[in-house]
């Protein structure tokens, strides 16, 4: 158990300033009203380091022994309960040739000029309805996707938790009123909200001031143990990194708050739990903010301090906050490639399907067996902890095209697309190929070494082609996108005119 005490710290008269940072994937370009982040390509990784073993493969019978386990949570609190998968009737990945079988003549000599090998990209590009691919270039080597890996997530997720799950949030109380004094404990309890933010956590609280509830003689609990999961090393070495946060079972503000406070003496301090986000204490930004409203705002008191703790037996629960629904979140994580909200969703995957704890192993588990559901069965498919903030994930390009024309053709098709990049308007493709402006949905993904795109293009005929780039090269650079834009530009106007020169 753990405990933090600040009281001495702050004080009713407590000014307290949040600045939220967003989580945005290195190397993407984020366009919202009047913000824009642009970030820089990682350039090296972290030494390496001793692993467990958290990149898994995926079979079917991953994890025999949890199959049937199934999270029951506190007696009154959330009951979430596994989702039933069928069986995709074997495995209908599409294995064949294509119409062409390695990169089209102006594409190659492109790579060439920067300097690349066209082994290295690995391509597959499909019709959407099935039909033969146009192309399968070296799209059988397993290859690392970086963040288009999140579109593996995403998918998984909405078949999994569904598209209108929402996660709880719970607050507590441990002991007896008397009067406006609780003589316990309040204790929040999370269940892997990829989105909690201050007003979520208000509304929390003014329930619990409903209750007549004005000072509390006990401690501000925080029960996080709906995930396991250790920190994973920054891969560029940059931990303090807001795209290298950690993901937690009571993620707040995704790790990215400041705050000012004023102390007795009045004096202002500034807290930044920059190595909390990514160490051992993960809640002191929950605590500043709790000072904030429950002193700061609704003049009540705390006697005790921080404690991360399970709900003890015979709590009771006050109020129940839900989240937006998945559909919303994806959104998010897609579109502008959300690292920890990414890393949420693989963690309560694994929670929901094979029992609480959720970790990175039940998560990938739940990938498989969301995968096999369908009737894909990818061999190259490893996932360490799903956003593609990792250098041992792996897909290959046919398995990311062939789930992509899974997709389409689900009951998650709109789901899915709707969260995706729009081509030439928004997300990190907001400024790429504005000449083909709202044709196509993508997404992209970005690490030292690597270069990808997946996703969809209707061409200038009307036929909607899946469209899959793993580009794996160590002399790769920037300017590799152009030549993947070369490709889907051959794409749209028309690829048949090129069919000669290709094959």
């Amino acid at each position: 158990m753990r405990i933090l005490h600040l009281g001495t710290l702050l004080m009713l008269s407590i000014s307290v300033t949040a600045c939220s940072s967003q989580n945005v994937q290195p190397g993407a370009t984020v366009a919202n009203a009047g913000n824009t982040h642009t970030q820089t390509e990682l350039f090296g990784d972290a030494k390496p380091t001793a692993r467990s073993n958290q990149a898994q493969t995926y079979r079917q019978d991953a994890h025999p022994a949890q199959r049937q386990v199934a999270f029951a949570g506190n007696a009154v609190g959330a009951q979430i309960q596994p989702t039933q998968l069928g069986s995709g009737g074997g495995d209908k990945v599409y294995r064949g040739e294509g119409k062409l079988n390695r990169l089209p003549d102006n594409i190659a000599s492109n790579l060439r000029l920067r300097g690349l090998s066209e082994q290295n990209l690995g391509a597959y590009i499909r019709p959407v309805n099935g039909a033969q691919p146009l192309l399968t270039a070296y799209s059988d080597t397993p290859r690392n996707p970086a963040s288009t890996m999140k579109l593996v997530t995403s998918y998984s997720a909405l078949g999994v938790l569904g598209p209108t799950y929402r996660w709880p949030t719970e607050i507590y109380t441990a002991g007896n009123v008397v009067g406006d004094t609780l003589q316990g404990d309040v204790i929040i309890k999370g269940y892997g909200n990829p989105d909690f933010r201050e007003a979520d956590f208000r509304q929390l609280l003014q329930a619990l001031r409903g209750r007549g509830i004005r000072n509390i003689a006990g401690n501000f609990v925080v029960d996080k143990s709906y995930f396991n999961v250790p920190p994973q090393a920054a891969i560029d070495g940059n931990a303090g990194a807001e795209y290298n946060a950690q993901p937690e079972a009571l993620l707040y503000n995704e790790r990215g708050s400041c705050y000012e406070m004023r102390n007795k003496a009045g004096q202002i301090q500034r807290m930044c739990p920059i190595a909390p986000r990514n160490g051992g204490d993960l809640n002191a930004n929950l605590f500043g903010d709790f000072w904030k409203i429950w002193v700061g705002e609704m003049g009540g008191r705390l006697n005790g301090g921080l404690q991360v703790n399970a709900v003890p037996a015979g709590a009771q629960l006050v109020d129940t906050h839900h989240s937006a629904p998945l559909r919303d979140v994806i959104v998010e994580i897609n579109k502008e490639s959300n690292n920890v909200k990414a890393r949420q969703l693989l963690l309560s995957m694994g929670a929901k399907q094979f029992g609480a704890p959720g970790t990175t192993q039940k998560g990938a588990g739940a990938v498989g067996q969301f995968m096999e559901s369908r009737g894909l069965r990818f061999s190259s498919l490893k996932i360490e902890n799903g956003s593609g903030l990792s250098r041992v994930e792996r897909i290959s390009s046919r398995e990311m095209g062939e789930m992509l024309v899974d997709a389409y053709n689900s009951p998650y098709r709109d789901e899915l697309m709707n969260s995706m990049a729009v081509l030439g308007v928004d997300g990190t493709v907001k400024n790429r190929m504005k000449n083909l402006a709202g044709r196509g949905k993508f997404k992209t993904g970005t690490l030292r070494d690597v270069r990808a795109l997946a996703g969809y293009l209707t061409a200038a005929n009307g036929q909607t082609y899946v469209i899959s780039l793993l580009h794996n090269d160590a002399s790769i650079r920037a300017t590799a996108k152009e030549a993947h834009d070369d490709l889907v530009e051959w794409v749209y106007y028309g690829a048949q005119n090129n069919v000669a020169s290709a094959q």
